[in-house]
This record gives structure tokens, C-alpha cells and sequence, in this order.
């Protein structure tokens, strides 16, 4: 997948422009075929964050649950109210994070981020 074609923002535009944090999220299945079309449209409105000249960011997630795997019994009851615990690690900067994700009503999902060794 080529972003070259969007225009660069940085984080900190980013950041100013909108709070991550709590936000909606829709996800599409989309056939491989259709995504360079896509992407054509998408270039006049949308930007690719980029970072130190990347545009593509590697990272790893452990994922945290009770000793029943209660929050994964929630995903698969597709609950409304359930929470995700997890850290993520950025192999490009080593940043690593503590995560708590709590979906609410309306779908909404808040995010919660702490800075983790």
C-alpha cells in the first residue's frame, strides 16, 4: 500500500486537531481489489501521519485478561459495556504504553494511555 500519495501531518497536528482518546470507530471489510480506488479517493480529504520520514509503524501488543479470559468471553458476546487491558510496545521508537480501552454506549470507545517501562 502506497501512502506517498497523501499528504504528511505529524503527531503533534495530530494531537491538536482531535483527541484520540475517546472516539468512534468503524471498521469495513474491503476487497483487495477495491483499495487503490479507495485510496484515490480518500487523498483530497484525508493525510498520512507521518513520523522521523515514516509512514508505516510496526508494534507489538500483549493483551492482559482474568484467569476465565472474562474480557474475550465479552468480545465474543459482543457486550456493549467491556473493557481491554493491554501494553504496546513501537519497535521503530521503543515507546511502550499501558492501555486501558473501555467501549460505552453508543459505541464510543475511551482510551486511556500511560507511559510504560
Amino acid at each position: 500500500m502506497n501512502l506517498t500519495a497523501f499528504p504528511a501531518v505529524g503527531l503533534p497536528e495530530v494531537l491538536a486537531r482531535s483527541a484520540l482518546q475517546l472516539r468512534l470507530d468503524r471498521k469495513y471489510i474491503v476487497p483487495t481489489n477495491l483499495i487503490p480506488a479507495l485510496l484515490t479517493q480518500l487523498t483530497p480529504t484525508h493525510a498520512a501521519l507521518e513520523i522521523d520520514g515514516l509512514r508505516t509503524f510496526r508494534y507489538t501488543s500483549t493483551y492482559f485478561d482474568t484467569p476465565d479470559l472474562l474480557t474475550y468471553r465479552h468480545h465474543l458476546q459482543d457486550r456493549r459495556r467491556r473493557y481491554k487491558i493491554r501494553t504496546r510496545t513501537y519497535l521503530d521508537t521503543s515507546e511502550c504504553m499501558f492501555e486501558v480501552k473501555m467501549s460505552g454506549t453508543r459505541e464510543a470507545t475511551d482510551k486511556r494511555r500511560l507511559p510504560h517501562a
